[in-house]
């Protein structure tokens, strides 16, 4: 059974759900609950046995990414209809041509819409924009899914992110997200989430336009994220008031984008509590070269607050997260 049954299945599942009789008794909800559960785990086999056959046969070509992506949506409109959205594709003309697996990319593509139809507001647009991403490794397709959702608080954000990067310890979504982030790094690619707006969810990833294989890239990589903490920021907030110190938080997660490869690594500042994020993949053993980086340059600036400049204190911490 490939993804894209299994994403039907799943539709069916949630149709067959809504329509029972309300409320649901206790054992039907388990069971309801249980098949879920198995379809999660037979999705997370068959990526595995993709990869493992990946690696035997090699059968890796050049396709066209923006050809894939609406051949998803076009197999998938009842995502659409079932929650009465609307989608828009934004394109480069020039775009590459993608380099790999076309199945696997439908099967990310597949997951990653199914997603973001399912938290996207009732009767509102997704937009997807694809664009070519240079690194020094080689050009890659960049695919971001935009929709709009409930206001998200600093808390929601949090809570969003740490489910995003423990996803292989939870269900549903969750669940697809770590199988999707974990195909993507053994091609070369990379997942995350952003959050353009208040409102707004992007969930971003880029595919390799060329061989990975002959590129030299070192394989074993992980994730970390770096905290930068403004030390007595309450003290700040009664200062310089709410608004101005927001602004600073602002200031402060736009200087530290500019310290690291931004927007292939994510930075993202919480203005309620005065925490800066940065989230980037690093070689092992060289993480803690980019958090160093950050602290030293931050020891040396101040920022300007209206007439007043402020040289702030942080405290640090670094995290692995997978």
């Amino acid at each position: 059974m490939g993804e894209n049954k299994f994403i039907k299945l799943e539709e069916a599942l949630d149709r067959l759900q809504t329509k029972w009789p309300k409320p649901l008794p206790q054992e039907v909800e388990k069971i309801f609950h249980a098949a879920k559960k198995t379809i999660d785990g037979l999705k997370r086999d068959l990526a595995k046995k993709t990869k493992t056959k990946r690696a035997v046969s090699g059968g890796k070509n050049s396709f066209d990414f923006v050809a894939s992506i609406h051949e998803v949506l076009k197999a998938h409109d009842l995502l659409f209809l079932s929650r009465q959205l609307t989608y828009h594709v934004v394109t480069m003309s020039d775009l590459p041509q993608a380099f790999g697996s076309k199945e696997e990319a439908l099967s990310i593509l597949t997951e990653l819409l199914a997603i973001s139809t399912k938290q996207a507001l009732f009767g509102s647009k997704l937009e997807i924009q694809v664009k070519q991403l240079n690194l020094k490794e080689g050009a890659f397709v960049e695919t971001r899914f935009v929709y709009g959702g409930k206001p998200l608080t600093d808390l929601d954000r949090q809570q969003m992110l740490e489910t995003f990067y423990g996803a292989a310890e939870t269900g549903g979504d969750s669940a697809g997200l770590a199988v999707v982030r974990s195909t993507l790094r053994s091609l070369g690619g990379q997942l995350w989430i952003e959050f353009p707006k208040e409102d707004v969810v992007a969930l971003t990833f880029y595919w390799p336009a060329f061989d990975i294989s002959k590129s030299g890239r070192a394989p074993n990589t992980g994730t970390y994220k770096y905290d930068i903490t403004l030390v007595d920021y309450a003290k700040i907030r009664q200062r310089f008031g709410v608004e101005r110190s927001k602004k600073l938080v602002g200031l402060l997660e736009q200087f530290v984008k500019s310290l690291v490869r931004y927007p292939v690594d994510m930075v993202i500042s919480f203005s309620e509590k005065g925490i800066i994020s940065a989230i980037y993949e690093s070689q092992e053993g060289a993480a803690s070269s980019v958090a160093t980086r950050i602290s030293q340059r931050l020891k040396k600036e101040s920022f300007r607050l209206g007439s007043k400049r402020v040289t702030p204190s942080f405290r640090y911490q670094l995290t692995f997260l997978a």
